[in-house]
Order: structure tokens, then C-alpha cells, then sequence
């Protein structure tokens, strides 16, 4: 085991994977039992925490320190049927700091699966999430797999970590994540999504349109950039919505999906876990401008916001996409 991640937890959950996560970031803080249920329909607390007093401190040879004040006892979360969360453990500045996590304090949940298939050699090279260099000798499968993943995307959401088998650090690049998805009772037409596509790209067309025996119609549009690829903006009924939507009353979503979506220069950057400066500038980019035309959409009508990871975007996590740090300027593409 890597010393710069060893003791994270106690020794009672030695070899588990470790999902790490902020323990503060103000109005936008999304509760970890919120994230398993964006995943996971009966993930609930079967032992929440603070029901026996202090956590235990952190233990391991470069990881010695006291429970800060105010940390409750680990409670345990199901996520599903044999696979189960155990957290928070505090975390010190120096754990925080290995993991490469922003300033500030932090905490670890165990994530057990009791009875993981068997794992087998990775079969392809794309790895945006790390995985496959993680498990180079073998890919988790079955439950297993999908509770990293959602580790991985619920570290990536919240600007945490995933510490693979106790051994290795995943940190998802919380900007990595572009698309954006509005579930809206509401339909609009293709004509009407194409006006709206074009008052930020106006080069945009209709890719296609498939009518529907229902009256409705199902389309593509397509809008490109001279620099940064394209963004893409796709209308369809779904028969079900995402998960994370179930926690929301029925009236502030629909069955009427409206993709927006970005198709960078190479695509193929979009799998690997360390793309190149020029995607990661055009990303950023790309991510305002998503943003931007999902708030439209959202502002005409209503609707749930939902990301990549299969998240409710709320208004503080849109205006944080909306206004990113030293993000340049779109207006160039007009």
C-alpha cells in the first residue's frame, strides 16, 4: 500500500475502496446519502451516523492526529443489496493534502461489496475515470464496478477523491464534467430549439428530425465552432427519468429530455484520463456555453437539470458552471 494513503480509515476496513469528499462546501454541499440515491433506488441509512459517540483518530505512520471537534461516529449506508457505505472518517489536513483535495477539511467513507465477481484483465484502453490503470491486473465486474463508478462520479461531482483498493488515488477532474440534460414537462419544437441553439451559435442547423405517431418529434441539432468542436442539442420523451429525480416532486420534472451536449475537436480525448491542454481549454469553454444554453432552456421551460453523472444540477452548482475561474469568453464563436 502506498504510505501517502495508508491508515485513512481504521484497520477494521483495511482494502476497501475509500470515496473521499469535502465536508464543507457551503449552499452547493450535497449530502453523501443524496449521491447514493442519484445511483442506487434503495440507498438509505441503516445506521446513521453519530449513534456511539466520537470517530476513532486516523491511524498510520504519517497520518497521526486527533478527531477534530464537532466528528460524530461512522454510521453505514446501504447502497444496495450487498454492498454498503461506512463513513465519515475525518480526515487530517495532511490525508486531505495526499489526496490532493482542495484546501479545507474532509472525510472518508468505506465502500464494502460482501460478495465482488471476479475480476477480469480490462479489455480496452479508454479510461477517463483511471480505472483500467487502477486495476491493471483485473476490472472489478457486476457490483463492484458500479460502485466505483459511482464513486468516481460522486468524487468528480462534489471535487473529491476515490482511493481504489486502499492503494490508488483517483481524482476526477470536477471540470471534466460538460453535459447537461433538462427533464421538463414542457415541449418544444425543433424550430423553436433551433432558435435558441442559434442566439449563441448562429451557424447552427438541424441535424435530423424524427416525427412521432403522437404528433411530437424527436431531433438533432448541431451548432459548430471554428475552434472548439461542436455543441450538439437533442429533444426526445424518455419512459423513465434519472434516479435523482425520484427525490423531487413530480412537478418539477417531465418526461420531455433535452440533451446539450459537447463534441470536441478529437473525441477521443473525452476517454482518456489526461487529455491534452488544448481539449482542457476548449472544455472550458465548451462547459460555459452548455451551461448557458441549458439555463435557457430551463428558463423557457422549467424543468430538472440533470449532469453526466447522473446528478441534480441545482441553480448555485449552474452559476458556478457559469462563471468558472479565469474561463475566456465565448463570444468569439458569434
Amino acid at each position: 500500500m502506498d504510505a501517502t494513503v495508508a491508515g485513512l480509515v481504521p484497520d477494521a476496513h483495511a482494502g476497501a475502496h475509500l470515496l473521499a469528499l469535502p465536508r464543507s462546501r457551503g449552499a452547493a454541499r450535497t449530502p453523501v446519502d443524496a449521491l447514493a440515491r442519484a445511483w442506487f433506488a434503495d440507498a438509505a441509512w441503516t445506521s446513521p451516523p453519530g449513534g456511539g459517540g466520537a470517530a476513532r483518530p486516523m491511524a498510520g505512520a504519517r497520518f497521526r492526529g486527533v478527531v477534530p471537534d464537532g466528528v460524530v461516529a461512522p454510521g453505514e449506508l446501504r447502497l444496495a443489496d450487498g454492498a454498503r457505505a461506512v463513513g465519515p472518517f475525518p480526515l487530517t489536513p495532511a490525508q486531505t493534502q495526499a489526496l490532493d483535495l482542495a484546501a479545507g477539511a474532509a472525510e472518508a467513507f468505506a465502500l464494502h461489496v460482501d460478495d465482488p465477481a471476479p475480476r477480469q484483465v480490462p479489455a480496452v484502453a479508454d479510461d477517463r475515470d483511471g480505472l483500467a490503470r487502477a486495476f491493471a491486473a483485473g476490472l472489478p465486474q457486476g457490483l463492484e464496478l458500479q460502485v466505483l463508478g459511482w464513486a468516481v462520479a460522486a468524487a468528480r461531482r462534489v471535487g473529491g477523491a476515490v482511493v481504489a483498493d486502499g492503494r490508488t488515488v483517483l481524482t476526477p477532474d470536477a471540470a471534466s464534467g460538460v453535459d447537461l440534460t433538462l427533464y421538463s414537462a414542457q415541449v418544444l419544437g425543433p424550430d423553436d430549439a433551433l432558435g435558441v441553439l442559434r442566439t449563441t451559435v448562429p451557424s447552427a442547423r438541424v441535424v435530423a428530425v424524427h416525427p412521432r405517431p403522437d404528433g411530437l418529434a424527436e431531433y438533432v441539432l448541431s451548432g459548430e465552432t471554428p475552434y472548439d468542436g461542436a455543441v450538439r442539442l437533442w429533444a426526445r420523451r424518455v419512459p423513465q427519468v434519472p434516479l435523482a429525480l425520484g427525490a423531487l416532486d413530480w412537478r418539477e420534472h417531465g418526461p420531455h429530455a433535452y440533451g446539450v451536449t459537447w463534441v470536441p475537436p478529437d473525441p477521443f480525448e473525452l476517454e482518456v484520463e489526461r487529455p491534452s491542454g488544448l481539449h482542457v481549454i476548449a472544455r472550458s469553454r465548451a462547459r460555459v456555453l452548455v451551461a448557458r444554453l441549458a439555463a435557457m432552456l430551463q428558463g423557457r421551460l422549467a424543468g430538472a437539470l440533470v449532469d453526466d453523472g447522473g446528478f441534480v444540477v441545482r441553480d448555485l452548482d449552474l452559476e458556478e458552471r457559469l462563471t468558472p475561474a479565469a474561463t475566456p469568453t465565448t463570444q468569439f464563436w458569434v
